[in-house]
């Protein structure tokens, strides 16, 4: 590698993990009102546009980099684009470690259970879940998430998030790279 090529990677990266800051502390706020729905179900609507929102705050962002800082060519764009989320999904991780590890304390666990409790989801989880008791079979599930630990939590969550930073990264990517000249029309 060329001292330029090596030079643009590391704007790349630290772009990238700025950005990703930002994005990470909209998926934490995103988190945190779905958290909230579960009690007040405006807030987990609001959680759940602040999550759908994401992408376009990501090309946004990597289009003002493209526009202001240095073309954007579609490899380095996913690359970008890939590091942001991946930033952001470490980060929305180590938040959502931190709330079921010292806030939570079985918060979620208990409004599971009043939302099972309810007729009306009775009745849906008997026509999903043909079983003899549904009770036991919903209280087993509820005792095991319970009894998982926050790391393991964390594990799956990071999971989860970094196979959503994937899925968002190319077409994040393809909404903001440069298109070389004279394509435009």
């Amino acid at each position: 590698m060329n001292r330029k090529e090596v030079s643009e990677a590391k704007q790349t990266r630290a772009y990238a993990g700025y950005y990703g800051m930002w994005i990470g502390m909209c998926w934490i706020a995103s988190f945190g009102f779905n958290m909230m729905g579960l009690s007040q179900p405006m807030a987990g609507n609001f959680g759940l546009l602040l999550g759908l929102c994401s992408p376009f705050i990501g090309v946004r962002l990597l289009r003002g980099f493209r526009d202001v800082i240095a073309p954007l060519p579609l490899r380095r764009a996913w690359r970008m684009a890939w590091m942001m989320y991946l930033g952001a999904a470490l980060l929305c991780t180590a938040a959502q470690y931190i709330y079921f590890a010292y806030l939570d304390d079985g918060a979620l666990v208990r409004a599971y259970s009043e939302i099972l409790q309810q007729p009306e989801m009775q009745d849906l989880m008997q026509q999903m879940l043909p079983v003899q008791d549904l009770n036991v079979t919903m209280e087993e599930a509820l005792a095991t998430f319970s009894a998982t630990q926050p790391s393991q939590l964390a594990i799956q969550f990071l999971f989860w998030n970094s196979l959503l930073a994937t899925f968002f990264a190319f077409p994040t990517a393809l909404f903001s790279f440069s298109r070389p000249k004279g394509s435009e029309k």
